[in-house]
C-alpha cells in the first residue's frame, strides 16, 4: 500500500529546497494526508495500492504541488537568517567591548580606530531594524506582502552584505586598534572567533536564503 506514497514523497522531497527541518515537517503531513485518503478508498472496498494510486491522484501531481511547498520553505530560510543575522548582530558588540574592556583599549579610540568604532556602531543599529524588517516580512508580514521570493532574495543579499561589510571593518579594527597588554597579541585570533566566524554562518544562510528564492521562482 505505501509503494506509491513512499515513490511520490520521494519525488516530492527532491522537488524542494529549504530547511531541513520544516522540510521534513511538510513531508511528513503530505503522507499523512495520502495515508488517510488511502484508508478512506480503502473502506469504500478499493484494493491498497489502488486505493494508495487513488490518493495520490487526487493529492496532485508533484510540478502542481511543489511550488506552495518550496515558498514555505524559502520563508521559513528567510526568517531563520533573519533571526540569525539580527542574534549576532545584537550579541557582537557587548561581546566585543568586553574583550577589548580586559584588552585595556582606550575609549573613545583615537585616529582611524576611531572612526572605524564610530562607522561599525552606526551600521550595526541600521543593520538590526533592517534585520528585524526582514523577520517581519517573512513572518507575520506575508498577510500583507504576500510570498514573494524576492524578499527572501532580498535577505539572503542582506546576509551577505552585513557578513562582508562587518568581517572587513571588523578585522580592520582589530588591526588598528591601540591594544595594550597580552591581549594586544591574540587580537587577531579573538577578532576570527568573536567577529568573523558568526558572519561566515551568516554568510551560508544568506547562499541559502538565494538558493530557496530562486529554486521558488523557478516553479
Amino acid at each position: 500500500m505505501a509503494a506509491p506514497i513512499d515513490g511520490y514523497l520521494a519525488e516530492l522531497d527532491r522537488a524542494l529546497r529549504g530547511p531541513r527541518r520544516v522540510k521534513s515537517g511538510l513531508l511528513r503531513e503530505a503522507r499523512d494526508s495520502l495515508v488517510d485518503a488511502t484508508e478512506a478508498y480503502a473502506e469504500f472496498g478499493l484494493p491498497p495500492e489502488a486505493a494508495a494510486r487513488r490518493a495520490v491522484h487526487d493529492f496532485g501531481e508533484v510540478s502542481r504541488i511543489a511550488p506552495g511547498y518550496q515558498a514555505e520553505l524559502a520563508l521559513a530560510q528567510g526568517r531563520r537568517t533573519a533571526l540569525l543575522a539580527f542574534g549576532i548582530l545584537v550579541a557582537q558588540p557587548p561581546i566585543w567591548h568586553l574583550v577589548a574592556w580586559q584588552a585595556a583599549e582606550p575609549d573613545p579610540m583615537p585616529g582611524l580606530a576611531g572612526v572605524l568604532d564610530v562607522l561599525v556602531s552606526w551600521l550595526g543599529m541600521l543593520a538590526v531594524v533592517v534585520a528585524l524588517l526582514a523577520v517581519w516580512a517573512s513572518g507575520t508580514g506575508v498577510r500583507r506582502l504576500g510570498t514573494n521570493p524576492r524578499h527572501i532574495r532580498l535577505t539572503g543579499i542582506f546576509a551577505f552584505t552585513v557578513a562582508g561589510t562587518f568581517s572587513t571593518i571588523g578585522l580592520m579594527l582589530a588591526l588598528v586598534s591601540p591594544i595594550t597588554g597580552p591581549m594586544g597579541l591574540v587580537r587577531l585570533p579573538i577578532a576570527v572567533v568573536v567577529l568573523i566566524l558568526p558572519m561566515l554562518l551568516v554568510a551560508r544562510n544568506g547562499a541559502r536564503c538565494l538558493a530557496t528564492a530562486r529554486a521558488a521562482t523557478s516553479r
